[in-house]
């Protein structure tokens, strides 16, 4: 395949300089050959020219005497100007007669014509410039050869791609299969690498989010550490019915006992799975039963709506214990990259009610150093008796960036609302992204 493709490269390489040869190069040839043919015809050639360029000398004299004669001009005039265009006959008159056939031009065409597939090998090539794909090509044949099943192979072939795409940043495409690779060979941490850079070109795709919180996940021993944590927020704020994260909240509601969450987690991603995954997750769900006794809230052999089966993931090892009713909802909290503010600042986190009084039914209280962040609300953050999540259907969530470094809202505060949000639906994570300021929010407000 390389073969063919530097010989096809070659022969385009021809082609271009023809381009250039032929004009300059081959047509003279033909004229020379033309006028040895006939070399009387060149003389008569150089006689026309000589008397065409006396005939002109002669119209022009006469001009100039009718304007001397008219007085338009003087004698010393005139004389210089005769002078003038004696020089000038004079120089046209030897250009003629030492014209030369145009195959006499020299080398250059020759030294520009062989430039043309240099210049093409330096640009394409990964020596040169890199603008094209003679690595590609040979990195698509080696992934497409008997190579791939073929450990040591491959693992060259993924390093090849690797160095490739240093000098293709914008090649997204090459960028996720490198990520794709690193995956499948289990290099999780740099496959973590390729899609966070992939997932802050592609922000609303869920898909690449997923990838890398997998990849996050895998490359943490299959343990939820915050950064985990955050990047399966992340991917479920983007997508609530995303697969895979189910099934890891699932496994990991599991593994700490919350076996509620865990059925839930497991009923939302069996609505979503096909074909034999759709399988493994039944069993999972029927062994869960077995196991604890918890069961799902509808006939595991029949389709599930993923929406109504959502959960809010307890943190607490005390979840298995609260009250049936309990309400809780997660909330990933970032900040915008545009927003300066000193990472020692407070971000208070609140759900206020929609309809009521302004006290918040739940806070939390951070630094912006710890963004992003996963973050849970729950009941038990009421501020007094009877003003919690527990007393309100309908709620917002604010995440705040203190100026001040208390609570109230001052007009030099940053933060991001959710809207109306009913809490008596099961909700899934609630993605705050901090980046309006409150002041040009007033201003924006009519007479503001």
């Amino acid at each position: 395949m390389v073969i063919s493709y530097w010989l096809a490269a070659i022969v385009l390489g021809i082609f271009a300089s023809g381009f250039i040869i032929g004009p300059l190069v081959v047509k003279p040839l033909f004229e020379k050959k033309r006028i040895q043919k006939d070399p009387h015809e060149q003389l008569d050639r150089v006689q026309e020219r000589e008397q065409l360029n006396v005939r002109l000398y002669e119209e022009r004299i006469a001009e100039l005497s009718a304007q001397l004669e008219e007085l338009e001009i003087t004698a010393v005039d005139f004389a210089e100007m005769e002078l003038e265009l004696q020089k000038n006959l004079l120089v046209d008159t030897d250009e003629v007669g030492s014209e030369t056939p145009v195959s006499e031009i020299g080398r250059l065409p020759l030294v520009f014509a062989a430039l043309v597939p240099l210049f093409a090998i330096f640009a394409y090539s990964d020596i040169g410039l890199s603008w094209g794909a003679i690595s590609d090509v040979e990195i698509a044949g080696e992934l497409n050869s008997d190579g791939i099943h073929d450990p040591v192979r491959m693992k060259q072939t993924v390093e090849k791609l690797a160095r490739s795409m240093e000098q293709q940043p914008d090649n997204h495409e090459g960028w996720f299969m490198l990520g794709q690779l690193y995956h499948r060979q289990a290099e999780y941490e740099k496959a973590a690498a390729v899609f966070k850079k992939l997932s802050l070109v592609f922000t609303g795709d869920s898909g690449i989010a997923s990838y890398y919180a997998e990849s996050l996940f895998l490359a943490d021993n299959r343990v939820i550490t915050s950064r985990v944590d955050v990047a399966i927020g992340k991917a479920l704020a983007l997508n609530p019915h995303e697969l895979t994260m189910l099934e890891i909240r699932g496994m990991d509601a599991f593994q700490k006992g919350e076996y509620s969450a865990a059925n839930q987690y497991f009923i939302a991603a069996l609505a979503m799975a096909e074909g034999p995954r759709a399988k493994l997750i039944q069993q999972a769900l029927e062994r869960l039963e077995t196991q604890t006794g918890v069961t799902g809230t509808a006939n595991k052999t029949a389709p599930f709506a993923s929406s109504a089966a959502m959960p809010t993931r307890p943190v607490s090892p005390k979840a298995e214990t609260e009250p049936t009713g309990t309400r809780s909802l997660e909330v990933l909290v970032e900040v915008d990259s545009q927003v300066d503010v000193k990472t020692d600042s407070f971000v208070f986190v609140f759900a206020k009610a929609v309809t009521g009084p302004p006290m918040p039914l739940a806070v939390q209280k951070l630094l912006v150093a710890d963004l992003p962040r996963l973050i849970k609300l729950d009941e038990s953050m009421a501020m007094m008796e009877g003003m919690g999540l527990a007393n309100f259907d309908l709620i917002e969530v604010v995440a705040r960036i203190s100026s001040s470094g208390i609570a109230n809202a001052s007009p030099d505060d940053y933060e991001a609302r959710s809207g109306q949000i009913d809490i008596t639906m099961p909700t899934s994570v609630v993605k705050l992204t901090i980046k309006n300021q409150i002041k040009s929010k007033l201003k924006n407000k009519p007479g503001g």
